[in-house]
């Protein structure tokens, strides 16, 4: 049994990657993504009970997720590209580009599924539904490529460094 609520520290650490747009260290990126990840992925489930109920209520709620989902999507790519270019390493990676290239993509069809139901979100009916199918597909696509950088690359993660006892910033972190 411990004798102290200290957290262990492993003797080797895998070799990591500092966000560069971080607060206090934490990353922001990561933090950001899981809004658009929620609501575009909410979309298919509100499109299908839509069509299912035929209920204002389900089409209202899968506009306003597509328009959430968009804006919010956009801000996480700001951060998601300022992170790459200030990250030189990053930009080596085959699968940083993949994930940029497949965001991009994501955010066309998010922009897409605004534009879709736009005039009335009800009337977009099955289009909306044929819509909302790929961009949920598409989010798990950019969550894998994005999830390959993080856990398998360490690249733009929380970083390690090396534990000094006189460092207040490490202290804090574990308490």
């Amino acid at each position: 049994m411990r004798e102290t609520l200290q957290q262990p520290v492993p003797e080797q650490r895998s070799p990591t990657v500092e966000s560069r747009v971080a607060l206090h260290r934490h990353p922001l990126h990561p933090v950001a993504v899981v809004y658009p990840i929620a609501c575009l992925t909410l979309l298919l489930p509100a499109d299908v009970l839509h069509l299912w109920s035929g209920r204002m209520f389900w089409a209202e709620a899968a506009w306003w997720l597509n328009v959430v989902g968009l804006v919010a999507g956009l801000m996480a790519a700001g951060l998601g590209i300022a992170d790459m270019f200030l990250i030189r390493v990053a930009r080596r990676h085959v699968s940083a580009w993949s994930h940029f290239i497949a965001g991009v993509m994501l955010l066309a069809l998010a922009a897409a599924g605004v534009w879709l139901r736009w005039p009335d979100p009800a009337a977009a009916g099955w289009w909306a539904l044929a819509h909302s199918a790929p961009t949920a597909a598409m989010v798990l696509v950019v969550g894998w490529l994005g999830g390959t950088l993080s856990f398998g690359h360490g690249i733009g993660v929380y970083g390690h460094r090396e534990r000094d006892e006189d460092d207040a910033s490490d202290r804090a972190l574990d308490e």
